[in-house]
Protein backbone atom coordinates (compact mmCIF):
# COMPACT_ATOMS: atom_id res chain seq x y z
CA UNK A 1 0.00 0.00 0.00
CA UNK A 2 1.60 3.39 -1.18
CA UNK A 3 0.76 6.64 0.69
CA UNK A 4 2.43 9.42 0.62
CA UNK A 5 1.55 10.74 4.12
CA UNK A 6 2.35 7.80 5.59
CA UNK A 7 4.32 8.18 8.60
CA UNK A 8 8.32 7.24 7.84
CA UNK A 9 9.22 4.02 8.42
CA UNK A 10 12.06 1.45 7.73
CA UNK A 11 9.53 -0.99 6.12
CA UNK A 12 6.40 -1.03 3.92
CA UNK A 13 3.58 -1.67 6.21
CA UNK A 14 0.14 -2.06 5.45
CA UNK A 15 -2.29 0.30 7.69
CA UNK A 16 -5.62 0.04 8.21
CA UNK A 17 -8.47 2.08 9.97
CA UNK A 18 -11.53 -0.22 11.08
CA UNK A 19 -14.52 1.87 11.42
CA UNK A 20 -17.90 0.92 12.74
CA UNK A 21 -21.02 1.62 14.96
CA UNK A 22 -21.74 -1.10 17.95
CA UNK A 23 -22.66 -4.51 17.99
CA UNK A 24 -21.17 -4.89 14.21
CA UNK A 25 -19.39 -7.92 15.03
CA UNK A 26 -16.14 -5.60 14.80
CA UNK A 27 -14.60 -7.16 17.72
CA UNK A 28 -14.48 -10.66 16.44
CA UNK A 29 -12.99 -9.10 12.87
CA UNK A 30 -10.38 -7.43 15.12
CA UNK A 31 -9.90 -10.78 16.89
CA UNK A 32 -9.42 -12.95 13.35
CA UNK A 33 -7.07 -9.98 12.23
CA UNK A 34 -4.67 -10.41 15.50
CA UNK A 35 -3.64 -13.53 14.17
CA UNK A 36 -1.81 -12.31 10.87
CA UNK A 37 1.86 -12.13 11.34
CA UNK A 38 3.83 -9.52 12.38
CA UNK A 39 0.21 -7.06 13.31
CA UNK A 40 0.02 -4.53 16.14
CA UNK A 41 -3.62 -4.35 17.37
CA UNK A 42 -5.21 -0.90 18.59
CA UNK A 43 -8.81 -1.26 20.34
CA UNK A 44 -10.83 1.51 20.72
CA UNK A 45 -8.96 4.27 21.89
CA UNK A 46 -10.41 6.60 19.69
CA UNK A 47 -13.98 5.70 21.67
CA UNK A 48 -11.80 5.90 25.43
CA UNK A 49 -10.41 9.35 24.54
CA UNK A 50 -14.52 10.20 23.13
CA UNK A 51 -15.85 9.06 26.52
CA UNK A 52 -13.69 10.81 29.06
CA UNK A 53 -13.26 13.81 27.10
CA UNK A 54 -14.18 16.23 30.42
CA UNK A 55 -16.56 18.61 27.69
CA UNK A 56 -18.80 15.81 26.88
CA UNK A 57 -19.39 14.80 30.47
CA UNK A 58 -21.31 18.03 30.23
CA UNK A 59 -23.89 16.51 28.69
CA UNK A 60 -26.70 15.42 30.73
CA UNK A 61 -28.69 11.92 30.54
CA UNK A 62 -32.73 12.41 29.80
CA UNK A 63 -33.96 9.59 32.33
CA UNK A 64 -33.10 10.17 35.82
CA UNK A 65 -33.02 6.48 36.90
CA UNK A 66 -30.86 5.35 33.60
CA UNK A 67 -28.08 8.10 35.14
CA UNK A 68 -28.57 6.77 38.40
CA UNK A 69 -27.75 3.05 37.24
CA UNK A 70 -24.85 3.90 34.92
CA UNK A 71 -23.04 6.12 37.78
CA UNK A 72 -23.21 2.72 39.61
CA UNK A 73 -21.69 1.10 36.82
CA UNK A 74 -19.23 3.26 36.53
CA UNK A 75 -18.33 3.14 39.96
CA UNK A 76 -18.21 -0.96 39.88
CA UNK A 77 -16.09 -0.40 36.26
CA UNK A 78 -13.35 1.52 38.43
CA UNK A 79 -12.87 -0.70 41.06
CA UNK A 80 -12.54 -3.77 39.19
CA UNK A 81 -8.60 -5.34 39.72
CA UNK A 82 -6.02 -7.78 39.29
CA UNK A 83 -6.41 -7.10 34.92
CA UNK A 84 -2.74 -7.25 34.03
CA UNK A 85 -3.66 -6.37 29.92
CA UNK A 86 -4.55 -3.07 28.92
CA UNK A 87 -3.01 0.54 29.67
CA UNK A 88 -4.24 3.52 32.27
CA UNK A 89 -6.60 5.07 30.26
CA UNK A 90 -6.01 8.56 31.92
CA UNK A 91 -3.42 9.13 28.94
CA UNK A 92 -5.97 9.08 26.43
CA UNK A 93 -6.82 11.75 24.25
CA UNK A 94 -7.22 12.37 20.14
CA UNK A 95 -4.09 13.87 19.93
CA UNK A 96 -2.50 10.99 22.03
CA UNK A 97 -4.57 8.37 19.75
CA UNK A 98 -3.39 9.70 16.75
CA UNK A 99 0.48 10.13 18.04
CA UNK A 100 0.43 6.27 19.04
CA UNK A 101 -1.59 5.28 15.47
CA UNK A 102 1.26 7.13 13.47
CA UNK A 103 4.74 5.59 14.74
CA UNK A 104 6.80 3.76 13.07
CA UNK A 105 5.71 0.05 14.68
CA UNK A 106 9.31 -0.83 13.22
CA UNK A 107 8.97 -4.92 12.39
CA UNK A 108 5.09 -5.01 12.24
CA UNK A 109 3.52 -5.32 8.68
CA UNK A 110 -0.07 -5.00 9.79
CA UNK A 111 -1.16 -2.19 11.95
CA UNK A 112 -4.49 -1.84 12.13
CA UNK A 113 -7.01 0.39 14.61
CA UNK A 114 -10.87 -1.44 15.32
CA UNK A 115 -12.41 2.28 16.80
CA UNK A 116 -16.28 4.10 16.11
CA UNK A 117 -16.93 6.24 13.46
CA UNK A 118 -18.73 8.20 15.69
CA UNK A 119 -15.99 9.01 17.78
CA UNK A 120 -14.30 11.58 15.61
CA UNK A 121 -16.50 12.95 12.86
CA UNK A 122 -16.30 15.94 14.88
CA UNK A 123 -12.35 16.33 15.56
CA UNK A 124 -11.13 15.03 11.53
CA UNK A 125 -8.18 16.73 12.60
CA UNK A 126 -7.29 13.41 14.65
CA UNK A 127 -7.30 11.09 11.62
CA UNK A 128 -4.03 9.53 11.66
CA UNK A 129 -1.81 9.71 8.14
CA UNK A 130 -1.02 6.83 6.58
CA UNK A 131 -3.93 4.75 7.10
CA UNK A 132 -6.27 3.09 4.61
CA UNK A 133 -10.11 3.12 5.81
CA UNK A 134 -12.31 -0.02 6.57
CA UNK A 135 -16.32 1.02 6.96
CA UNK A 136 -17.53 -2.48 8.44
CA UNK A 137 -21.77 -1.82 8.56
CA UNK A 138 -24.98 -4.00 9.78
CA UNK A 139 -28.71 -4.16 8.95
CA UNK A 140 -29.50 -0.88 11.88
CA UNK A 141 -32.13 -3.49 12.97
CA UNK A 142 -29.52 -5.83 14.10
CA UNK A 143 -27.74 -3.08 15.21
CA UNK A 144 -29.80 -1.40 18.13
CA UNK A 145 -31.73 -4.03 19.17
CA UNK A 146 -28.52 -5.55 19.99
CA UNK A 147 -27.20 -2.02 21.30
CA UNK A 148 -30.33 -1.99 23.46
CA UNK A 149 -29.82 -5.32 24.35
CA UNK A 150 -26.61 -4.53 25.65
CA UNK A 151 -27.74 -1.46 28.05
CA UNK A 152 -30.34 -2.93 29.25
CA UNK A 153 -28.08 -5.46 30.63
CA UNK A 154 -25.48 -3.41 31.83
CA UNK A 155 -28.24 -0.85 33.56
CA UNK A 156 -30.31 -3.82 34.94
CA UNK A 157 -33.08 -2.03 33.48
CA UNK A 158 -36.05 -3.38 31.70
CA UNK A 159 -36.25 -2.28 27.94
CA UNK A 160 -39.43 -0.12 28.73
CA UNK A 161 -37.64 2.10 31.34
CA UNK A 162 -35.47 3.84 28.88
CA UNK A 163 -34.74 4.54 25.01
CA UNK A 164 -31.00 4.58 23.72
CA UNK A 165 -31.59 8.66 23.29
CA UNK A 166 -31.85 9.01 26.59
CA UNK A 167 -28.42 8.84 26.92
CA UNK A 168 -25.51 11.42 26.64
CA UNK A 169 -23.88 11.97 23.21
CA UNK A 170 -21.16 10.50 24.55
CA UNK A 171 -22.66 7.13 24.88
CA UNK A 172 -24.94 7.38 22.65
CA UNK A 173 -24.73 9.69 19.50
CA UNK A 174 -26.88 11.85 17.85
CA UNK A 175 -26.81 10.94 14.92
CA UNK A 176 -27.57 7.19 16.33
CA UNK A 177 -24.00 5.72 14.80
CA UNK A 178 -25.09 5.95 10.85
CA UNK A 179 -25.29 9.71 10.29
CA UNK A 180 -21.37 9.81 11.58
CA UNK A 181 -20.79 6.62 9.54
CA UNK A 182 -21.48 7.80 6.40
CA UNK A 183 -20.24 11.63 7.29
CA UNK A 184 -16.73 10.06 7.68
CA UNK A 185 -17.04 7.87 4.84
CA UNK A 186 -17.87 11.13 2.60
CA UNK A 187 -14.95 12.65 4.19
CA UNK A 188 -12.34 10.10 3.61
CA UNK A 189 -13.37 9.90 -0.44
CA UNK A 190 -13.90 13.66 -1.05
CA UNK A 191 -11.13 15.16 1.39
CA UNK A 192 -8.41 12.55 1.50
CA UNK A 193 -8.97 11.56 -1.79
CA UNK A 194 -9.27 8.00 -0.80
CA UNK A 195 -11.37 5.04 -2.19
CA UNK A 196 -13.19 3.87 0.98
CA UNK A 197 -13.02 0.25 1.41
CA UNK A 198 -17.28 -1.26 2.92
CA UNK A 199 -17.84 -4.27 4.01
CA UNK A 200 -21.64 -5.71 4.96
CA UNK A 201 -21.28 -7.36 8.81
CA UNK A 202 -23.57 -10.28 7.93
CA UNK A 203 -21.74 -10.97 4.08
CA UNK A 204 -18.46 -10.95 6.23
CA UNK A 205 -19.90 -13.81 8.70
CA UNK A 206 -21.66 -15.75 5.52
CA UNK A 207 -18.21 -16.35 3.23
CA UNK A 208 -15.37 -15.40 5.51
CA UNK A 209 -12.89 -16.80 3.55
CA UNK A 210 -14.53 -14.58 0.17
CA UNK A 211 -14.95 -11.52 1.83
CA UNK A 212 -11.57 -11.53 3.72
CA UNK A 213 -9.54 -12.60 0.07
CA UNK A 214 -11.02 -9.69 -1.54
CA UNK A 215 -9.96 -7.27 0.96
CA UNK A 216 -6.52 -8.31 1.33
CA UNK A 217 -6.13 -8.02 -2.21
CA UNK A 218 -7.17 -4.79 -2.41
CA UNK A 219 -4.91 -3.64 0.58
CA UNK A 220 -2.05 -6.27 -0.25
CA UNK A 221 -1.67 -7.96 2.10
CA UNK A 222 -0.91 -11.83 1.47
CA UNK A 223 -5.07 -13.62 3.00
CA UNK A 224 -3.96 -17.23 4.62
CA UNK A 225 -6.76 -19.32 5.30
CA UNK A 226 -4.94 -19.81 9.42
CA UNK A 227 -6.55 -16.87 10.70
CA UNK A 228 -10.10 -17.95 9.76
CA UNK A 229 -10.26 -20.17 12.96
CA UNK A 230 -8.41 -19.42 16.55
CA UNK A 231 -8.19 -20.46 20.00
CA UNK A 232 -11.21 -19.12 22.50
CA UNK A 233 -10.34 -16.96 25.30
CA UNK A 234 -8.95 -13.44 25.56
CA UNK A 235 -5.68 -14.07 25.54
CA UNK A 236 -5.22 -12.31 22.92
CA UNK A 237 -6.28 -8.81 24.33
CA UNK A 238 -2.69 -8.86 26.20
CA UNK A 239 -1.17 -7.77 22.96
CA UNK A 240 -4.05 -4.98 21.96
CA UNK A 241 -3.08 -1.84 22.63
CA UNK A 242 -6.67 -1.11 24.72
CA UNK A 243 -7.76 0.95 27.51
CA UNK A 244 -7.59 -1.17 30.59
CA UNK A 245 -11.26 0.43 31.13
CA UNK A 246 -12.78 -1.28 28.54
CA UNK A 247 -11.24 -4.60 29.87
CA UNK A 248 -12.69 -4.21 33.44
CA UNK A 249 -15.79 -3.21 31.82
CA UNK A 250 -16.30 -6.32 29.89
CA UNK A 251 -15.22 -7.93 33.27
CA UNK A 252 -18.57 -6.71 34.88
CA UNK A 253 -20.81 -6.39 31.72
CA UNK A 254 -19.56 -9.09 28.90
CA UNK A 255 -20.06 -6.84 26.02
CA UNK A 256 -16.99 -7.90 24.32
CA UNK A 257 -17.41 -12.04 26.03
CA UNK A 258 -18.94 -13.62 23.45
CA UNK A 259 -16.62 -12.28 20.67
CA UNK A 260 -13.18 -13.31 22.83
CA UNK A 261 -14.83 -16.42 23.57
CA UNK A 262 -15.06 -17.13 19.76
CA UNK A 263 -13.30 -19.21 17.63
CA UNK A 264 -14.22 -18.42 13.75
CA UNK A 265 -16.85 -16.63 12.23
CA UNK A 266 -20.52 -18.38 12.72
CA UNK A 267 -23.21 -17.98 10.05
CA UNK A 268 -25.28 -14.38 10.45
CA UNK A 269 -28.84 -15.15 12.18
CA UNK A 270 -32.07 -13.43 10.81
CA UNK A 271 -33.24 -10.25 10.38
CA UNK A 272 -35.35 -9.10 13.03
CA UNK A 273 -38.96 -8.95 11.75
CA UNK A 274 -40.26 -5.09 12.62
CA UNK A 275 -43.24 -6.66 14.73
CA UNK A 276 -41.07 -7.54 17.00
CA UNK A 277 -38.95 -4.62 17.50
CA UNK A 278 -39.89 -1.67 20.00
CA UNK A 279 -41.16 1.23 18.40
CA UNK A 280 -38.16 3.58 19.99
CA UNK A 281 -35.90 0.80 18.52
CA UNK A 282 -38.06 1.35 14.81
CA UNK A 283 -37.08 5.14 14.88
CA UNK A 284 -33.75 4.74 15.25
CA UNK A 285 -33.99 1.96 12.39
CA UNK A 286 -35.80 4.17 9.49
CA UNK A 287 -33.72 7.37 10.50
CA UNK A 288 -30.54 5.54 9.70
CA UNK A 289 -31.48 2.64 6.85
CA UNK A 290 -30.95 5.72 4.52
CA UNK A 291 -27.06 5.87 5.39
CA UNK A 292 -26.78 2.13 5.91
CA UNK A 293 -28.88 1.44 2.01
CA UNK A 294 -26.07 4.31 0.86
CA UNK A 295 -22.65 2.65 1.82
CA UNK A 296 -24.61 -1.12 1.49
CA UNK A 297 -24.49 -0.39 -2.63
CA UNK A 298 -20.91 0.20 -2.96
CA UNK A 299 -20.03 -2.49 -0.12
CA UNK A 300 -16.98 -5.34 -1.33
CA UNK A 301 -17.75 -8.29 -2.79
CA UNK A 302 -16.02 -11.59 -2.44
Amino acid sequence: MANPDKPPSSEQQVRLMIWTVPRSISTVLAKCLSFVDNSKVFFENYVTAYVLDPMRQLEKYQNAELEEAMVAVMKEISEVAGLSAGFDASQCNAQWVKEQLEKAHVGKKFIFCKDMAFTVTDQMEFLPKGYRHLFLIRHPLKVFSSWKKLFQGVAKMSPDEFSLTDFPARIFPKGYGFREMHELFEYVKKQLGQEAIIIDADELLQDPKGILSALFNLIGLPFEEKILTWESGSAVTELWTIPRLLLQGNHLGGYYQNALDSTCFLKPGALPDRSSVSPDILRLVDASMPYYETMHAQRLSA
